[in-house]
């Protein structure tokens, strides 16, 4: 590292915010590997747009040519006790060699991540610049980008790029001054503050399950077996709607890998809970019955061009091996995804049921969870299972109802196989 490198670096500050100022000159006060420069935000009625405008004059006024990249920093950073010079330009030359558009500092919220180095990890969404550091390659994406009053720059930022990083431990928080100009839900003490902190647990809570299932990381896939010809799955349909029955026995027509039980929905004048209370009177069956495994199906799934029977078990065997607690055919949308597997995610709270395996280790463990009036089935089980897992490409989608009874529209089943596929191709490429 070249120890005279300086880091041109602009802070947004407005004149009135005398505060902030004094905060962020006394942040960079003996950092003598910043070049600071204080800039004045371009005004506008809306703080996001106030930003955005802002940084783009940045880009495209104040930045020397030879820059290959610049530090764009808020007034409220704070510098935390990971910071150190060469920890930073470490993984700067890191970013770099991963052709990184964006490395920010530290994140007050993120969704899906993948580490790429010790310290480095790829990000799919976050919030927070506080403290980011943009190439010069990605300059043009801002400039070109539209940008309206119901935008935030940050995600802004996000959808321009899939290659973005940030630093962990986080060498940048925000000062928690109780007030924001650019995002007025954080306009409360303490908010700020327990945005970061949440961030943290979320990241060290996903090294964990990475870490877990990297112990059990299985080769490309069991192989076939005659002993699968004569493997008939316990498969219960919820029958939620009698004029869906006719579909969905069609969907099961020809496949003999399912031993196929249509169950009668429990009745009670809560729908939501029908349907956990249907999904408790099929674990006390399958309990009754000695089953080591078992489907759940509500009457709107349908089989995807991927679903083949050997696909099926294989997932059901492997994902066995890796302690699942139950395993979706398909989502509806998700928050956090890590991929763990060829052909599965660990997903952090699973939206659907229209197609759950679930395992004899996981029966329990259902029965026993208290529930309320307003109970949702696919949250509780979330949160009751630790070990939860898609198959991907998926072999089940929610059928359209084509009424208001409609859950989710192909919009958002296809916005969501698009976050898998980037997830799956960054993995492919970065994952440690």
């Amino acid at each position: 590292m070249d120890v005279l490198q300086i880091i041109p670096t602009y802070i947004i500050n407005l004149k009135d915010r005398k505060d902030r100022k004094k905060h962020i000159f006394k942040e960079f006060a003996l950092k003598n590997e910043f070049n600071v420069k204080m800039i004045e935000p371009i005004k506008h009625g809306i703080g996001a747009i106030s930003l955005w405008t802002t940084v783009k004059f940045i880009l495209q006024d104040l930045v020397d040519d030879k820059d290959n990249y610049i530090l764009i920093c808020e007034d409220d950073h704070k510098f935390t006790h990971s910071y150190n010079m060469k920890f930073l330009f470490d993984n700067i030359k890191i970013a770099e060699s991963l052709n990184a558009d964006l490395l920010v500092g530290g994140v007050s919220s993120l969704t899906s991540l993948i580490q790429v180095s010790k310290n480095l990890y790829w990000v799919e969404k976050f919030s927070g610049l506080q403290f980011t550091i943009i190439f010069r390659k990605f300059f043009n994406h801002i400039f070109e980008a539209d940008f309206d009053q119901t935008d935030a720059a940050d995600y802004k930022m996000c959808s321009l790029t899939d290659h973005k990083f940030f630093i962990y431990p986080f060498i940048s928080i925000q000062k928690d001054f109780g007030y924001s100009d650019a995002t007025p839900k954080n306009n409360s003490k303490g908010c700020v503050k327990n945005l970061f902190k949440q961030s943290n647990e979320k990241v060290k809570l996903l090294k964990e399950v990475s870490s877990f299932y990297k112990k059990y990381k299985l080769e490309i896939g069991v192989t076939n077996d005659k002993s699968w010809d004569n493997i008939m799955i316990p498969t219960y349909v919820i029958n939620l709607r009698a004029d869906l029955k006719s579909h969905i026995q069609k969907q099961f027509e020809g496949r003999s890998e399912f031993d196929l039980m249509i169950i009668e929905s429990c009745k009670h004048k809560i729908k939501t809970i029908e349907l956990w209370l249907s999904i408790r009177k099929i674990i006390e069956m399958a309990i009754k019955n000695k089953d080591d495994v078992i489907i759940i199906c509500d009457p709107t799934h349908e089989f995807t061009s991927h679903y083949t029977k050997r696909f099926l078990i294989q997932n059901i065997i492997e994902a066995h091996e890796q302690y699942a607690d139950y395993l979706c055919g398909g989502i509806n949308g998700f928050e956090t995804a890590l991929p763990i597997a060829n052909s599965r995610f660990w997903i952090n709270q699973i939206l659907s049921t229209q197609f759950m395996i679930i395992y004899k280790k996981f029966f329990k463990r259902i029965l026993n969870a208290p529930f309320h009036d307003d109970v949702i089935s696919n949250l509780l089980l979330s949160e009751l299972a630790t070990n939860k897992m898609v198959i991907y490409p998926f072999i089940s989608i929610q059928m359209r109802l084509g009424d208001s009874n409609q859950r989710f529209s192909n919009d958002k089943i296809m916005k969501t196989i698009e976050r898998l596929e980037v997830i799956q191709k960054i993995y492919s490429i970065f994952g440690q």
